[in-house]
């Protein structure tokens, strides 16, 4: 138990700096706008082209690709069936249900409890999460908002994301070869040492955002937990039945997998639901952005709870 404490207490301490730092006003709504491109634009993506570049990718990975994209489909079911039996009824819930937040927050807990060599487990699954996120969340949630989708507009930003930009084209380098050939050649070794250093910054700037983010005074406790409790029950059967898929069918699931599936499913919804609910759904922003905040307060609870209880750490 201890030994997994002390492997998140450096986290805890970096996120109550940015707490801190909130409260003290150094944090500023603008310079946390401002880390948060940093991370999105220049950070994540070199962490998660070094990451690609190098991860051995079997073809029969594809299908652990589509049965995530597949499951996140389903989670959206699940909450627009609780919407419909009232079991669970709030506006615009089911995307609540579904959705992980894997950059913000997956890729900082996994790579600092487990070590960002062993990064490439965890996007295994998040490579068909982001494809989910792209062209199907967004645009759905693009409809409500705005009555509806343009197409061509979805596919212009996926592709001129700085992080899908990274993950194409480690994956071009890696699968074509061509990384194998220069790798060992002097550009190649300081375009790597550069993106390391780059990488380096990630887990705490995320952990510092988030920080600055804890603000317990607008939280619906009541409501919030509702939705939680719903969401982990539709979460845990789906993440079984994709543990036992990928193990059966796609490739062995070893402890360090486990860790990935236990950290991914485990995460709170995307923190882009208030992002794209604008004037016509205010309360709806304001609620789910409440809601977002204890879901991710959660996560970093019970995370090394289960974890220790499992005797994994």
């Amino acid at each position: 138990m201890f030994n997994t404490l002390s492997r998140f207490v450096p986290l805890f301490l970096i996120m109550f700096i940015g707490y801190i730092l909130r409260r003290r006003e150094i944090l500023t709504d603008s310079v946390i706008a401002g880390l948060k491109k940093i991370v999105v634009t220049v950070a994540l993506p070199s962490v998660l082209f070094l990451s690609f570049l190098t991860m051995s990718i079997e073809a029969k990975a594809l299908w652990l690709f589509a049965g995530t994209f597949i499951l996140c489909i389903l989670l959206y079911l699940y909450g627009f069936f609780l919407n419909r039996t009232k079991l669970c009824a709030y506006p615009l819930s089911p995307f609540f249900f579904t959705g992980f937040e894997f950059g913000m927050v997956g890729i900082a807990l996994f790579s600092g409890i487990f070590g960002s060599e062993n990064l490439h487990y965890i996007l295994l699954i998040g490579l068909g999460h982001e494809f989910f996120i792209w062209f199907f969340y967004a645009p759905l949630l693009e409809s409500k908002e705005k009555g509806t989708v343009d197409a061509g507009l979805i596919i212009l930003n996926f592709f001129k994301s700085p992080i899908i930009i990274a993950i194409l084209s480690a994956l071009f380098f890696n699968l074509t070869g061509l990384y194998d050939l220069v790798a060992d050649k002097a550009p190649a070794l300081l375009i790597a040492q550069t993106l390391e250093m780059l990488a380096a910054i990630v887990t705490p700037l995320i952990l510092l955002v988030l920080g600055s983010n804890l603000q317990f005074s607008t939280i619906p406790f009541k409501k919030g937990f509702h939705l939680i409790a719903f969401r982990y029950g539709g979460v845990l059967i789906g993440a079984a039945g994709l543990a036992f898929f990928t193990n059966r069918f796609v490739m062995p699931v070893d402890s360090m997998m486990l860790y990935a599936f236990i950290t991914f499913f485990l995460l709170p919804p995307p923190f882009i639901i208030p992002v794209f609910l604008g004037e016509k759904h205010v309360e709806e922003s304001r609620f789910y952005n409440s809601i977002l905040i204890l879901a991710t307060v959660v996560t970093l609870v019970v995370f090394p709870i289960v974890l220790s209880f499992m005797g994994m750490i």
